[in-house]
């Protein structure tokens, strides 16, 4: 992104802002339809035995999207620079929490027949989402305690891309065309790998584009 478009007044009306502000929109959406409830405790009864866990997911999964939206619009737009770095901290520590409670979550009994198997191919799917964010977060950070800002920059935006994933997933799970493609599982993939697909294609597309040739 050019100097002088991260500095201005316009970064919400360029490409990177519209989809910031569209992630954080639709984010809204779903922390009022899915968090809310748990936040205020109006559905511990339908999660049975393991609402403390829900209940801590949702923490961190608040916290990965309030805190990664706000920390990428600090690094994109070089402003308040001071603030980037323990924003950035909580994010990988709430975020982590929530990551690894949501793990555990998918991979435990919860909303699962009580004779049936652990290991679903939705479970499954939203287990690897988990553990794929970890991932990136860690390359993240490993690339700034090397001082290799342009690759920290990158993984930080993959890892808020799989953040906003998990949205679309619970977003689109209640749209019955989608929700019920493949019974589920096949839009359980395709919810967070489509994204990512989507998401290096822009990050690597300058890599891929001609060279200035000499006159």
């Amino acid at each position: 992104m050019p100097v002088e478009l991260a500095n201005s007044r316009t970064f919400w009306l360029s490409p990177a802002g519209l989809l910031l502000a569209g992630a954080l929109a639709s984010g809204a959406v779903a922390w009022w339809l899915i968090a809310w409830p748990v936040a205020t405790f109006a559905n511990t009864a339908s999660h049975p035995g393991h609402f403390a866990a829900t209940f801590v997911h949702m923490v961190g999964g608040t916290a990965m999207l309030l805190l990664g939206a706000a920390n990428l619009y600090l690094g994109l737009t070089r402003r308040r620079m001071k603030w980037h770095r323990p924003l950035g901290q909580a994010y990988m520590i709430l975020g982590t929490v929530g990551a690894l409670s949501a793990v555990g979550i998918t991979l435990s009994h919860a909303h699962k027949p009580a004779a049936g198997t652990v290991f679903t191919n939705i479970s499954l799917s939203l287990a690897l989402l988990g553990l794929a964010w970890l991932a990136f977060a860690a390359m993240g950070w490993r690339a700034a305690r090397n001082r290799r800002m342009d690759s920290h920059r990158d993984w930080m935006i993959r890892s808020y891309v799989l953040v906003w994933s998990f949205v679309f997933c619970r977003l689109g799970s209640r749209v019955p065309e989608l929700g019920d493609l493949g019974d589920g599982n096949a839009f359980a993939w395709i919810s967070w790998i489509g994204p990512l697909l989507i998401c290096e294609i822009a990050l690597q597309w300058r890599d891929g584009a001609a060279t200035k040739r000499p006159g």
